[in-house]
């Protein structure tokens, strides 16, 4: 009996096979590890992330593998696999029309949550959202447009939700589709110097999509522990720059002066202080700042005394950001907005 091939790793060979053109040995070699790579992947799955993928293989046609949850791949969200020459190419697709009614729904709904489940990923990755013509007589798609074609880093909040708003009315009409792929590239050489660990580490990128998985497809995502009492900030004519914003949250835009820039603080006023409070005692609160395509966890709101001001207090590297962006005088825009798991969010940017 032939010994069973080990599974060792991609190789640089697996790469360079694919820049051969027409060398068919090379191509089938390259395919046939991809395949024992995507089989290793799936097998090592956590039992929650196989329920949510349960099939996987290789599609020799199109010259990739895949992580699926239907049988049927494209009727349902997957995960591809390519090798290019210079990179392995992992990319989140869902084409299937139904599907998408149900997470552009969602996130519709709750753009800034939808917004931070996408970005979160990372700089690293790219979005691209088509705009596929379908024929009323063949059913056949072609394309006609790109929504949205560049880097997360590029997808701010206004710009997200102008997005899921016009993808959502473009799915719901019968002559369109609009596919959405999420993708990112890793280095060949540097995928072929892991040898079987890009197995775990595939593992970890395959986990950290679960969650755009469940928005994506329309599924609930993280509910709070427990009913949380809404607090609002009332609008008074003291306060001029304050807008309401939706999902529970407040836009707020602020005079920046050179202390604010030297010390890495940015004021809001008394009537805030309420929406960050958790209870009577309260004299900090951790929130998540966004800026720039990051987010940074190490940011805080204080309670100053005595007048229970609020007081955005920015961890170092916002502080670095704020210093390098901004001048004396300068306005810069606060969005605020309580997520589903009770975390509050600010989104910062400059004002036009």
């Amino acid at each position: 009996m032939a010994a069973t091939t080990q599974f060792t790793g991609l190789t640089m060979p697996v790469f360079t096979a694919f820049s051969w053109a027409g060398e068919e040995t090379a191509i089938n070699y390259a395919l046939d590890q991809m395949e024992m790579f995507i089989h290793e992947l799936h097998g090592s799955l956590s039992s929650k992330t196989r329920q949510e993928l349960p099939f996987s293989g290789l599609n020799r046609a199109e010259q990739c593998v895949y992580l699926a949850a239907s049988e049927d791949v494209d009727s349902d969200i997957h995960i591809l696999f390519y090798a290019r020459p210079m990179s392995l190419e992992m990319q989140l697709v869902l084409t299937d029309k139904t599907v998408l009614n149900k997470g552009l729904k969602m996130a519709v709904t709750q753009p800034t949550m939808a917004h931070r489940v996408i970005t979160e990923l990372g700089t690293e990755w790219s979005l691209r959202v088509q705009q596929m013509q379908i024929d009323e007589e063949t059913q056949e798609v072609s394309h006609y447009a790109d929504l949205f074609k560049d880097g997360l880093v590029k997808l701010d909040q206004e710009t997200a939700a102008e997005l899921f708003e016009k993808t959502a009315y473009l799915n719901s009409e019968p002559k369109w589709v609009t596919p959405i792929y999420l993708s990112r590239r890793f280095p060949s050489e540097q995928i072929a110097a892991m040898s079987r660990a890009v197995v775990s580490v595939m593992g970890d990128q395959v986990d950290a999509l679960l969650p755009v998985m469940n928005l994506l497809t329309g599924k609930t995502g993280k509910k709070r522990k427990k009913a949380v009492k809404k607090k609002t900030v009332k609008k008074t004519a003291a306060i001029p720059e304050y807008q309401p914003l939706g999902e529970d949250g407040f836009v707020y835009i602020a005079e920046l002066k050179p202390l604010h820039l030297r010390r890495g603080f940015i004021n809001m006023t008394t009537e805030h202080w309420p929406y960050f409070a958790i209870n009577s005692r309260t004299e900090t609160r951790p929130v998540t700042v966004y800026y720039d395509g990051i987010y940074d966890k190490g940011c805080s709101v204080w309670r100053l005394q005595p007048h229970n001001m609020a007081r955005l207090v920015l961890s170092s590297p916002v502080h670095l950001w704020l210093e390098e962006n901004f001048e004396e005088s300068s306005a810069i825009q606060l969005n605020v907005t309580r997520m589903e798991d009770d975390d509050i969010q600010i989104a910062l940017k400059p004002v036009d």
